[in-house]
Parts: structure tokens; C-alpha cells; sequence
């Protein structure tokens, strides 16, 4: 256990410690002399010189303690409890409790960590949040031991980083299906042009054809039609070529979740300006990005033309725009636990201190109460 002083400044008030000293120095009995008959005749002689002397101990006990308390309350006292103990075993609860000493600190990866004894939790538990609120807890140098699945649901998108060395035990677990997601397909996208920008369409479908070529999928016939037809209702990816308004009916698409991919010539509908997600080597706007509801409105920043918009003639540029065509992914949340080990070299979480001035309060007024009973019960000593 130690202990500190938040403003240590407060024990000048120690200074003080004079007073009490000062008042029962000042306080000795006055005597007055009597002349006796007897004595009148007597040679005077030299009175002895007067001895200091400190009367009632105790009181005087009492008030220099309640000055050095007052003086200690004032530096703002604090303790830190240091806690030692073995190493803490955390258990992922799709995991079964690992066999361990009798009497050892084995607790399941969850909220407020229950004793390895209690029913397992839920498996699905915010794995990351609770390693670093583990870390936090812990006393500095006390050994981490996390059992976890193969995979771990509940990671967030950074890999922890704590204070201290982490023993990882990665172990199969039943409950647990050791199997990443797969990637999702290319989106197909549904084309629909005004007649005078059916040239630019063609290259939005050259742009689906390398796609699925890319991902080897069978093709997908690329569909093309006027303004007017209408478009499939799993529709997830429309591009609209025209130089009018965008229609309700489109407003309505992308507020339910899709993505819509505008020409350069539409009117932007939205009040808030896009985002810029693409540009080009030197800098010049190629596509904006503007959220709708639950979808997405994306626009190029000129005409789908060699001359204007030279990364067309890009072999990478189908890659390019699918990129920027997905929305920004979530967080992670299933991963890999081998690739997901905790890292050391974070700064070591400061534990908060315990004030101790509440304490030292209920001590000094108890202290003056004493001293107030003293003083009052105390009689002044009479002259001989």
C-alpha cells in the first residue's frame, strides 16, 4: 500500500502547531501575594526567576493533533491498495472451463467477470472491450492468461494493444463454426441512359463484364435500357445517365438501401454537397459520395469520355470504381484469433487513488469533541 499528498503545499498549515503552545503558555494562574504580619520585617530578596511550564497534557495532546490533522487535511491524503496475486485465466464462454489449480483466479470472458464456476455466458461477447477492461483492472505486472475459440465473434476493427504480455491459448470450441464468411459477389449493376449518353453507358457495361471476370463468375448480361424502363426488384446497384432531375421514384430506391451512380449532367438532388472519394493523380474530382436514408448517391465529375475522364483507358479502372462503389465496411467483427493475439507496449492504466481526507474528517471531529469535553471538564488548578 502507498500513499501520497495531492497538494502537499497544505502542510505549511503544520506551522500552526505554535498556537496551542503559545495559549496554554499564556494561560498560567495568576497570583496575587497576601502580606502577613509576621513576614513584614523580613529582608526582601530576589524573587527566583519563573520557570516556563506547559499545564493539562492531554489538552494540550489533543489540540496539536487537531492542528497536524487540519494541516494533513489541507495536503489532500491519498492510498493506493497495490494487489498482487497470481495469474488472471480468462475464458471465452463458447470454450469449456480449462483445467486448472484449485484456487486459481479462472473467470469467463464477459461482462463483469463471473467466476469459472457460474453458468457460461453468452458466447457471442465484445471480445476487445473486455480484454482492455481486464488489462485496466489488473495490477501492474500481474500475468493474463485468455482462452479463446479459433474464431471470435465480437472483435472490433484494431487489434488490442494492453499494458502487459498476454499468454493467448487459442483451443476449438464445438459452439463456435471455424469458418470465415466468404466474399461477397460483384454487384450487377442496371443501367439506364438518356439517348444522347448511350456511349457512356457502354463503358459503365465494359466496366460489369471485367468485374465478374475478375472474380471468375459467369457474366452477367449487362442491363441496358432507356429512362423509362423500369428496373428488377433486386435491384442493389443502378447507374442513371441524364441531364434532368432525379426522379422520386430513384430518391425513394436509394433511401430504401440501394446505391444510385450518377452522370456528370444530372442535377445533384441532395442539399449537402458530395463527398469527394476519387481523385485523380493531380488532384481533380473524378466521383462524390453523399448519403440517402440507407443507401448512397454517387456522381462522376465528368462525362465518361477518354478525352475528359482519361482512367477509362486504365486496366485498374474497373477495380477503381468498384472500390469506391461499396460502402465503407463495418467494423469486423468475426477474425481469425491467431491473427487477432493482443499486443504489448501500451501505457499502463493508472489506477485511481482513495481519498483519505473523508476518513481524516470523522477522525478530527471526533478528536474535537474530546478536546471540547476536556476543556469544559477540566478544573483550573487553584493557587496554594
Amino acid at each position: 500500500m502507498s500513499f501520497g499528498l495531492a497538494f502537499p503545499l497544505g502542510l505549511l498549515a503544520l506551522l500552526g502547531l505554535v498556537l496551542p503552545l503559545l495559549v496554554h503558555l499564556a494561560r498560567r494562574e495568576q497570583q496575587q501575594p497576601t502580606m502577613f504580619a509576621a513576614l513584614r520585617w523580613l529582608r526582601a530578596v530576589r524573587r527566583p526567576r519563573q520557570k516556563l511550564r506547559l499545564e493539562q497534557w492531554l489538552l494540550l495532546a489533543l489540540r496539536l493533533l487537531l492542528v497536524a490533522g487540519l494541516a494533513l487535511l489541507l495536503a489532500a491524503p491519498w492510498f493506493l491498495r497495490d494487489e498482487g496475486g497470481g495469474a488472471r485465466v480468462l475464458v471465452h464462454p463458447a470454450l469449456a472451463p480449462p483445467e486448472t489449480e484449485a484456487g486459481a483466479d479462472v473467470r469467463w470472458l464477459a461482462p463483469a467477470f463471473p467466476r469459472i464456476d457460474t453458468p457460461a455466458p453468452e458466447p457471442r461477447q465484445p471480445v476487445a472491450s473486455l480484454l482492455r477492461q481486464a488489462d485496466a483492472e489488473l495490477a501492474t505486472g500481474r500475468p493474463l492468461v485468455v482462452h479463446v475459440p479459433v474464431i471470435i465473434d465480437g472483435a472490433d476493427g484494431e487489434r488490442p494493444r494492453l499494458s502487459r504480455a498476454v499468454q493467448w491459448i487459442v483451443k476449438a470450441s464445438p459452439s463456435v463454426t471455424d469458418a470465415m464468411p466468404t466474399a461477397a459477389l460483384p454487384a450487377v449493376m442496371v443501367i439506364r441512359h438518356a439517348p444522347d449518353l448511350a456511349g457512356q453507358a457502354r463503358w459503365l457495361a465494359a466496366t460489369q463484364t471485367a468485374w465478374f471476370a475478375a472474380a471468375q463468375q459467369t457474366e452477367a448480361q449487362p442491363d441496358i435500357a432507356p429512362l423509362d424502363a423500369p428496373w428488377p426488384e433486386d435491384t442493389k446497384l443502378l447507374a442513371w445517365l441524364a441531364a434532368d432531375e432525379v426522379p422520386e421514384s430513384l430518391m425513394a430506391f436509394a433511401n430504401d438501401g440501394g446505391t444510385i451512380l450518377l452522370g456528370d449532367t444530372t442535377a445533384w438532388p441532395l442539399a449537402a454537397p458530395a463527398e469527394a472519394v476519387w481523385r485523380g493523380e493531380s488532384g481533380e474530382l473524378l466521383l462524390g459520395a453523399a448519403r440517402h436514408g440507407q443507401g448512397r448517391l454517387l456522381q462522376f465529375a465528368a462525362p465518361l469520355d477518354p478525352a475528359t475522364f482519361p482512367e477509362l483507358l486504365d486496366a485498374r479502372f474497373p477495380q477503381w470504381l468498384q472500390a469506391r462503389l461499396q460502402a465503407p465496411p463495418p467494423a469486423p467483427t468475426r477474425v481469425d484469433a491467431q491473427a487477432y493475439a493482443p499486443l504489448a507496449g501500451a501505457a499502463a492504466y493508472a489506477p485511481p487513488n482513495q481519498p483519505l481526507a473523508p476518513w481524516l474528517a470523522v477522525v478530527l471531529a471526533a478528536l474535537f469533541l474530546v478536546e471540547r469535553w476536556l476543556a469544559a471538564g477540566l478544573a483550573p488548578r487553584r493557587p496554594a
